[in-house]
């Protein structure tokens, strides 16, 4: 629904709050990118709240503050208040090892997360200027203190995951507080419910254009059969256990010798921890790639391999299936098991010898690969498709906001 189609349509006024924003970001800023501006395509009123921070782990400001425009929207900077690692790196070692230092503890710990006075200054005094603000992703101060200026008008697009940030009382007070939430699948919704108990909100998703489908020369050496991993390269993705996962399924003889494994995306090889692995020859690091030839190398893979567990979507499981191209996911991960489930477009592993198989099977029979990848690209075709993704949008905003 939108002014050209409906001339009885009245535009919104929306702003997405999140701690970083601009080329280069990860996967939740570009969530909140791609759905900001599809909806300012139609013809609503969108502003993007967000600091001068680039890096994710210094929270350094980067960015010069103001008014400027990214992807056509208009975007506001405010510089990341001063903060004391020294209080914020313990609390986020117990935290992240399972430790909860109570609730005292969990407010010093958003407190030296990443914050900004100036952006808070401007929710708390323009607030009205907005029907509603959008919260992303949950865990940084920015959504945390930001949404609790105004909660009545604060909608989160939680990217929740199950993992021990979650179950911290703090998290379960700014759910229970804010108008409702956006979730981007059923899984992430149902997470949710067991944690916080019943909230307002729907699952939306993200919308992809979804292209005629084009051959596309090797980005590879023609002939090389290699998996692929795309995404940032660091720990929490569990880039490092797909390593140990392929190098035991090479040494158990579950996968052929000249299987390659390649890492495509930003980040250093380096903090997957693996010192060595390059030198094998049959793991690959190929850095951050344009779309035209992150598509050459995606579209010959034997199947991409998202071996991370903490998702509430995953963008690159839909990219590979845009790409015709099956998906294997780790198990364990509600999210990408249900996404490969639903769509009939990929395989799970729950351990190193079921991952050893699942890829001899990809490997081994190319008709499965093309049922499977063909089958995912239906999926997001019907289900993703943009026109699909705003209408949820809008049937999710009113049922938060009490709309009929």
């Amino acid at each position: 629904m939108d002014s050209k189609n409906n001339p009885n349509y009245q535009p919104k006024r929306f702003a997405f709050v999140v701690p970083r924003f601009g080329p280069g970001c990860g996967g939740a800023e570009t969530l909140v990118a791609e759905i900001a501006v599809r909806l300012k395509a139609r013809g609503d009123d969108i502003t993007i709240l967000t600091t001068c921070a680039k890096d994710n782990r210094t929270w350094e400001n980067a960015w010069p503050e103001g008014m400027t425009e990214e992807f056509g929207l208009k975007v506001y900077r405010y510089g990341v208040d001063a903060r004391d690692p020294n209080i914020w790196i313990p609390h986020q070692i117990n935290i992240h090892e399972g430790i909860n230092p109570g609730l005292n503890a969990q407010l010093d710990w958003l407190e030296h997360s990443v914050n900004s006075s100036g952006l808070y200054q401007h929710i708390a005094t323009r607030h009205e200027e907005y029907d509603a603000l959008f919260f992303a992703p949950y865990l940084f101060g920015t959504t945390f203190w930001g949404s609790l200026i105004n909660p009545d008008k604060s909608i989160l697009i939680p990217c929740l995951h199950d993992e021990n940030y979650s179950y911290l009382e703090s998290m379960k007070a700014m759910f229970g507080l804010v108008q409702g939430c956006v979730f981007n699948a059923r899984a992430e919704m149902e997470l949710a419910e067991r944690l916080f108990g019943k909230i307002r909100g729907g699952v939306v998703g993200m919308g992809f254009e979804v292209p005629q489908r084009e051959a596309a020369t090797p980005y590879l050496e023609a002939g090389t059969r290699y998996i692929l991993y795309l995404g940032r390269k660091e720990t929490g993705k569990n880039g490092h256990k797909l390593i140990d996962n392929f190098i035991s399924a090479k040494e158990q003889g579950l996968i052929d010798g000249d299987l390659k494994l390649v890492f495509c995306g930003g980040g250093s090889f380096d903090d997957l921890l693996r010192p060595g692995v390059l030198s094998r020859g049959d793991i690959i690091d190929i850095g951050y790639l344009s779309e035209q030839d992150k598509y050459r190398l995606l579209s010959h893979a034997i199947a991409l391999v998202q071996p991370s567990r903490n998702e509430s979507f995953s963008i690159v499981l839909m990219e590979a299936w845009l790409a015709g191209v099956p998906v294997v996911v780790d198990a364990l991960c509600p999210v990408t098991r249900e996404h490969a489930i639903d769509a009939e477009g990929g395989l799970y592993y729950a351990d190193p010898e079921e991952f050893g198989l699942v890829i001899n099977k990809l490997a081994s029979t190319p008709m499965l690969r093309q049922q499977l990848g063909e089958s995912g690209r239906e999926y997001v075709r019907s289900v993703y498709d943009w026109n699909r993704v705003l209408e949820r949008f809008d049937t999710v905003v009113r049922d938060i906001q009490g709309i009929a």
